[in-house]
């Protein structure tokens, strides 16, 4: 396929990713605005992260996508919250929960969920450092949250271009 013929659905693409990326960031800088201002920036940045992670080429892969980052979620969710209610950041601590995330998801056989659920853990524990006012269990709360709205977003956007492209009005 030569240039002018691949722009359209790639330029579609584009699209696509940045409507996911643009309803997850402002849908977690309203809510994460309201309930907790102070991460509220972190938090629509998280919800974008989540959004790219989920969005894949098609809705079955999406939803795919969209489940291991939520058994990832929660599984490095648990971990990191765990830890901060015992104590506070340290970068052995972070090491040693990553390490736990993975091994849980392997155990799970969730192999996959465990990139995912290793980087929840790092972007819980660093948060936790970042905003040490923050009661652990409000920023495990908020990040789930955030990752939730990212990967709803994702898969609404994926759901709603099938439809689109079903019926020829875009490429891609």
């Amino acid at each position: 396929m030569n240039l002018p013929a691949r722009l359209l659905p790639s330029l579609a693409r584009g699209c696509q990713v940045a409507l996911a990326v643009l309803i997850a960031f402002v849908a977690a800088m309203e809510s994460t605005g309201l309930l907790h201002p102070s991460s509220a920036v972190f938090g629509a940045l998280w919800a974008a992260i989540s959004a790219i992670v989920v969005l894949q080429n098609d809705i079955s892969a999406t939803g795919s996508a969209a489940r291991l980052r939520f058994w990832g979620t929660i599984l490095g969710a648990v971990i990191a919250g765990g830890y901060l209610m015992l104590w506070p950041f340290n970068p052995v601590g972070l090491g040693v929960c990553v390490a736990l995330a993975v091994a849980g998801a392997h155990l799970l056989n969730q192999n996959d969920g465990g990139r995912l659920a290793a980087i929840t853990v790092t972007v819980i524990l660093l948060q936790g450092e970042m905003n040490p006012g923050a009661h652990p269990l409000v920023t495990v709360g908020l990040r789930f949250f955030e990752a939730c709205l990212g990967a709803a977003s994702a898969v609404v956007v994926s759901w709603a271009w099938m439809r689109v492209a079903r019926h020829g009005r875009f490429g891609g």
